[in-house]
């Protein structure tokens, strides 16, 4: 595996200040403002070409070390449930006893984000919207803030919920989503959720939130409200 170094992330030059998040927040709680729920890996940054790749070996050196396997069997079971459960944990904690925290501290490292690039067009996106920013991802928290913090985004957003939040289930199970607006403390339908996995955006349709799917082909679905092909190119218009 190609060792990496992990650059120092810049600080957000357009993020919110202290007290401008905290009257962000307070005129969220308030009023009925919209609140715009991320996924992160392939929604908010190119996951195929920064991460995957990486974590992908990552996963299979796991396999092959907690379930003896060698590396082709190690692939094609990682494979095997995230096409079956829609992540590789899901499969391992129906059919094999692994401690979640244990897998998913190994397969995120701090090197996994290292070659994340800073988007100042991203963070002025983000910034924009009128509403509370949120990353809902089947990763774990500290990857996902070590992944913003590369994109200069890391101070826009409010809050990140992970696996564990959704008690290890993740999306696109039912119990992740609840588990989440539990946490938020606001309706579904006041939710905006970006993904690029129609599975996830099928389930937070039927829960009642606005979808949109992150998709570069032309392939329409009924699983979500609007289709773009990166989330910059959505603009605000719930009427």
């Amino acid at each position: 595996m190609k060792k990496l170094s992990v650059p120092a992330p810049q600080r957000n030059r357009h993020a919110f200040s202290a007290a401008a998040r905290k009257r962000r927040l307070l005129a969220w709680r308030r009023g009925p403002l919209p609140v715009f729920l991320f996924d992160l890996d392939n929604t908010l940054y190119d996951a195929d070409r920064y991460c995957f790749p990486w974590m992908h070996e990552h996963i299979n050196a796991f396999l092959m070390e907690e379930l003896g396997l060698k590396m082709e069997a190690a692939d094609q079971l990682r494979r095997h449930y995230w096409r079956t459960y829609g992540t590789t944990l899901a499969g391992l904690m129906r059919h094999h006893t692994v401690d979640p925290r244990v897998f998913l501290k190994a397969i995120h490292p701090p090197v996994l984000s290292a070659q994340v690039p800073e988007n100042p067009e991203l963070c002025r996106w983000l910034v924009q919207l009128p509403g509370p920013v949120f990353v809902f991802t089947n990763s774990v928290a500290s990857h996902a803030w070590r992944v913003l913090e590369r994109l200069g985004v890391a101070d826009i957003v409010v809050d990140v919920f992970d696996m564990e939040t959704a008690g290890f289930q993740g999306k696109p199970q039912h119990h992740a989503y609840h588990q989440v607006l539990g946490r938020l403390k606001v309706p579904a339908w006041r939710c905006v959720f970006f993904d690029d996995t129609l599975a996830n955006l099928r389930t937070a349709r039927w829960m009642g939130m606005r979808t949109v799917h992150i998709e570069k082909n032309r392939r329409r679905s009924r699983s979500a409200h609007s289709r773009v092909p990166s989330i910059m190119g959505w603009r605000y218009d719930l009427s």
